[in-house]
């Protein structure tokens, strides 16, 4: 029992380490944006992208690696997906010695294609391999892991430009490298072979189809003005769309004959696997109003450039206490109950923050907010879905099926900024930002709505 324990012990500590620092990345470009454009010379339509074009091919390839996962072991497309993560950073680290935008933006891709397999294959590894009885407790941490670094990746950006100043931020990719490469190595010593769970022919002509879908109806929505809903008419927007909307034809019936698709089509006939989702699409639009708090709070406190992200770690401490919890609860009452619970808190912060901080703006207040948020998150952001979407699908497809929950909510985390960004820019001042978190809001609460008509099914996985 005891050598079972430290073997599982070995594996989480791995596997959570990569949740940790492929998380990070997503939120430690937030507060350095505006210092990269600044050294670039490039303005807030091009410097988006290196925000946009990081979750479109995360979302994209999750699916992809999810699939390959359950075909040729966790640990093999564990170990590839650090490489090409590490890889990513170093190309992002290099940009800034070439000074090419263009080079940046595809270290970000190379990057995303390394944190599109990390994020998955590690939480699905670390919820099946739990004890019995202490899955929820683990997905909790997990998921935990994974949401926090997302949250103080914006801290740790701002501290890192804080250490080596804001003309030597390429440091920011280059401190992952080594980290990386020595996970890989712990990975590739202490790491159980594995069995994989599904033979036969890779769906490849199902990848590719889903991949172009994906990345032509994200670009297409990106590009969509929610407030000048005239812009539908622009090429910027249709072509992609008309694009996805033609293959996404073609993917269905390539999915249809195929033996064994990439994509589940029949997940959307299930009742409860489509609650499920789009309860995780507003979830996603709700964490990824993190990209802009920092610039909130240096807009509110009149703060300097690349500094707002120290703020985010209040919400990544609070953020951290909720899912342990979470996964506690969901072991005795199920997920229903805790997911309500986040859903709520997180849209009470929200408000407080609409509310109460831009009428008082003072550090205390913001400070409280945050707290609130990051308290409400922790409890929503991952452990009851990914619990949920177990119960819901057989254990043979348990990797993909959390994928395939990833890629949902990375879908609300590439459409959501385009919304939240308009409405910061629609109104002068701080009304901009007002309405900005009251839609945030508005997602969460929209959330909550979707989980009442949640009932539990039966559970396919044992749990």
């Amino acid at each position: 029992m005891d050598k079972e324990k430290h073997g599982f012990g070995r594996l989480a500590a791995i596997y959570l380490i990569g949740l940790l620092i492929s998380g990070l990345y997503v939120g430690l470009i937030a507060p350095l944006r505006l210092v990269i454009q600044a050294d670039f010379g490039i303005d807030d339509a091009r410097g988006i992208w290196m925000v946009s074009v990081y979750t479109l091919f995360y979302a994209a390839l999750i699916p992809v690696s999810g699939n390959l996962a359950d075909r040729y072991g966790r640990k093999v497309v564990y170990l590839f997906c650090l490489l090409v993560f590490g890889t990513g950073s170093l190309i992002c680290g290099f940009s800034q010695q070439l000074g090419s935008y263009e080079t940046l933006l595809v270290g970000r891709i190379v990057q995303a294609a390394g944190a599109g397999g990390i994020i998955p294959v590690a939480t699905a590894e670390v919820g099946t391999a739990a004890p019995q009885g202490k899955r929820g407790m683990w997905l909790g941490i997990a998921s935990s892991v994974a949401g926090v670094s997302n949250v103080v990746g914006a801290a740790a950006g701002s501290g890192i430009v804080g250490l080596v100043g804001v003309d030597q931020w390429g440091w920011a990719f280059f401190c992952s490298v080594p980290i990386s490469l020595a996970l890989a190595f712990a990975a590739l010593i202490c790491l159980p072979k594995g069995t994989p769970q599904r033979r036969g022919r890779l769906d490849i002509a199902g990848s590719a189809l889903f991949t172009i879908v994906l990345l032509s109806m994200l670009v297409g929505l990106r590009e969509l003005d929610f407030f000048h809903i005239n812009t539908i008419v622009s090429i910027d927007v249709w072509g992609p769309l008309l694009v996805a909307v033609v293959l996404a034809g073609a993917f269905r019936e390539v999915e249809r004959r195929a033996s064994d698709p990439i994509f589940h089509i029949e997940y959307l006939a299930d009742r409860h696997i489509v609650l499920i989702l789009a309860i995780a699409f507003f979830v996603g639009c709700s964490i990824i109003s993190m990209v802009l708090v920092p610039q909130f709070a240096e807009a509110l406190l009149d703060l300097p450039v690349g500094s707002g992200g120290y703020h985010m770690a209040v919400l990544g401490v609070a953020a951290f206490v909720g899912p342990p919890l979470s996964g506690r609860l969901i072991d005795t009452h199920g997920p229903k109950m805790p997911l309500a619970f986040g859903l709520a808190i997180t849209t009470i912060g929200f408000v407080f923050l609409a509310v109460v901080a831009i009428a008082v703006p003072s550090l205390p207040i913001v400070l409280i907010g945050l707290a609130i948020v990051g308290f409400g998150m922790g409890f929503s952001m991952g452990t009851p879905l990914n619990y949920m979407m177990l119960q819901n699908t057989e254990p043979e497809q348990s990797t993909s099926a959390i994928a395939t929950l990833a890629l949902v909510r990375q879908v609300g985390t590439t459409i959501a900024p385009a919304i939240l960004v308009g409405f910061v820019s629609a109104s002068a001042g701080m009304a901009g930002y007002r309405n900005m978190l009251l839609a945030v809001a508005l997602f969460n609460a929209a959330a909550f709505i979707m989980l009442l008509f949640y009932r539990s099914s039966r559970s396919k996985t044992p749990v």
